[in-house]
């Protein structure tokens, strides 16, 4: 092609300045000599022909690459999407069920304000203050308020759940996952977490680290695993009995929680804060037994949930892996595209960031101190027994005071005898 180029450029300066030899001349010039300059000419106009085709080659092979990473990018466009979708379902769902968790408590609120609570209950945990020593009837009105609360309760929380098994049965939201459970960040370990929670320090101050910081994951699909067969239970429960007298006892301390002073400046549990504890108890807790009663798991799951959801990173990492299965396709210009669609996608994302939780993560702090306020009192003869495929309890086990790492664990089961 250069050797092509400088011929045309040395028979053009030829012609333009009249370099040729006197034989060559117009005046001396014989039929013969005309012909080979149509030929020259033909030649030239030749070449100039296939330089606009080879141009019009590499404009058209352009437009096809362009067109390509247009119909790849419309497909994770729909990725991107699709996990937006579920993320903003869970939430939604999420912080529904927790509205009509505080309705059921604002309703109990009133209801118990007249009754004492079990004489197993802690004094530390009671305020007995404005009680009268017998319990107010309660009008007919109030038992179609509670067939209402009930049955609001129960749709809403059955919408979470389908939320969340839609959720991690999805493929792409399993796969877009799998690279925040795959960084440094994530908490693996063979013990799960939300047990472990219980009985060691540590434990608890990474489960506000997840809440919190963006980058940091649990993986809520080995957690799901393990608690499979304890997950929503409530919903069975709200099915099957009423919930104001199965759920009784929980109801009372929970209320009772909001008249304590959870710290030294004499901050109160808000009844939106209550409503977090009431709604974990309905989604996931732990079996217990006659030594220890059943603990809310569920609390901590749906927080390491909302702090574990896909963010604009994790797709980005995502997008990124399978950007790799393609870049060979495509020019270093077509990849420096790409890769600049990759990043204008991930900024689409919805999802849950770490300020948005900080009332969440005050609360699991507040409950750090308080592991009571985590105890749960409603009869279990519906929970199960959850094991790992290895035989090792699952994430609702229950651990033995000798496995407790700073001796919490012991305290917390010795006051429980205290009560009963």
């Amino acid at each position: 092609m250069l050797f092509g180029i400088l011929t045309f450029v040395l028979f053009w300066l030829t012609l333009k300045f009249n370099l040729l030899p006197q034989e060559l001349l117009p005046s001396k010039l014989s039929q013969e000599n005309t012909g080979l300059f149509d030929a020259l000419g033909g030649w030239a106009l030749g070449f100039a022909g296939a330089l606009v085709a080879i141009r019009i080659a590499g404009l058209a092979a352009n437009i096809q690459q362009n067109d390509s990473i247009r119909e790849q990018v419309n497909v994770w466009a729909s990725h991107v999407e699709h996990i937006s979708n579920l993320n903003s379902r869970l939430t939604r769902a999420t912080y529904d069920a927790k509205r009509a968790c505080a309705a059921v408590l604002l309703h109990a609120e009133e209801i118990y304000r007249t009754e004492e609570l079990p004489s197993r209950i802690a004094p530390h945990l009671s305020n007995r203050v404005n009680r009268a020593n017998k319990p107010s009837p309660i009008p007919r009105e109030s038992f179609v308020s509670e067939e209402r609360l009930q049955l609001k309760l129960e749709e809403k929380l059955e919408i979470v759940v389908e939320a969340i098994e839609e959720a991690f049965k999805d493929s792409v939201f399993r796969s877009v996952l799998e690279h925040a459970n795959n960084s440094e960040s994530a908490e693996h370990g063979s013990e799960p977490l939300i047990a472990n929670y219980f009985v060691d320090s540590a434990s608890r101050r990474k489960v506000i680290e997840i809440i919190e910081k963006d980058t940091c994951f649990f993986n809520i699909s080995e957690g799901l695993n393990r608690g499979s067969r304890n997950f929503g239970v409530g919903l069975m429960e709200l099915r099957a009995k009423e919930l104001f007298q199965h759920f009784r006892k929980d109801l009372m301390r929970i209320t009772e929680f909001q008249q304590q002073e959870t710290d030294i400046n004499g901050k109160r549990m808000e009844i939106s804060d209550a409503a977090w504890l009431f709604l974990g108890l309905l989604l996931l807790r732990s079996k217990g037994n006659t030594i220890q009663r059943s603990q809310n798991h569920g609390f901590i799951f749906i927080a390491l949930l909302l702090g574990s959801l896909p963010t604009d990173e994790t797709v980005s990492k995502y997008l990124t892996v399978k950007a790799t299965d393609v870049e060979k396709t495509y020019s270093k210009e077509g990849n420096a595209h790409l890769k600049m669609e990759i990043k204008e996608l991930s900024k689409r994302l919805y999802f849950v960031k770490g300020e948005e939780l900080k009332e969440l993560a005050e609360l699991i702090a507040t409950c750090n101190d308080n592991l009571e306020y985590l105890e749960v009192f409603a009869k279990n003869t519906g929970i199960s027994t959850t094991y790992d495929g290895d035989g090792a309890p699952g994430i609702t086990k229950l651990v033995e005071d000798e496995n407790a790492q700073d001796g919490s664990k012991g305290v917390l089961a010795e006051d429980t005898r205290k009560k009963g």
